[in-house]
């Protein structure tokens, strides 16, 4: 996330009354270029190695912001634990059953036309779709290749 994209998102910091800290663009960061969907503590330890001083409270509250703003997407697949998205744009994410993994399947996204009913009054602000099931790490067998 160098140059343009910096630029782009210290803008959208500025566009949302947000103060703009290195601490701030380092949870960013993190998150964007991270291959998982993080937690909180998984983003914290990353930040952790540029600023020691920073704390869990304050990447919690960071996410908690950009979140509410619509910065990032918060997926909540099956435990309590949160995770972190900075892919904004409708997309898929498959939840593995067994390890909690979080993948993008953004290509399924495409095939999906799903209609957005706007019934008795209720106005869709977020879609997000979950696929549950085993990814292909928790699927091998014994011999070791997958099911």
């Amino acid at each position: 996330m160098e140059g343009r994209e910096d630029t782009d998102f210290i803008a959208m910091l500025r566009k949302y009354g947000l103060q703009v800290t290195y601490q701030r663009l380092a949870v960013y960061q993190s998150l964007f270029f991270s291959k998982e969907h993080p937690s909180a503590e998984l983003v914290y330890q990353q930040v952790r190695k540029r600023f020691p001083m920073i704390s869990l409270g304050t990447v919690y509250k960071t996410l908690e912001r950009f979140h509410d703003v619509g910065l990032i997407q918060k997926v909540s697949p099956l435990t309590e634990v949160a995770r972190y998205d900075a892919m904004t744009l409708p997309h898929v994410h498959m939840v593995c059953l067994e390890c909690q993994s979080v993948q993008d399947a953004s290509d399924l996204m495409m095939e999906l036309k799903l209609p957005v009913p706007e019934r008795n009054g209720f106005k869709v602000t977020t879609q997000q779709i979950l696929l549950q099931g085993y990814c292909a790490h928790c699927r091998k067998g014994d011999d070791g290749l997958p099911v």
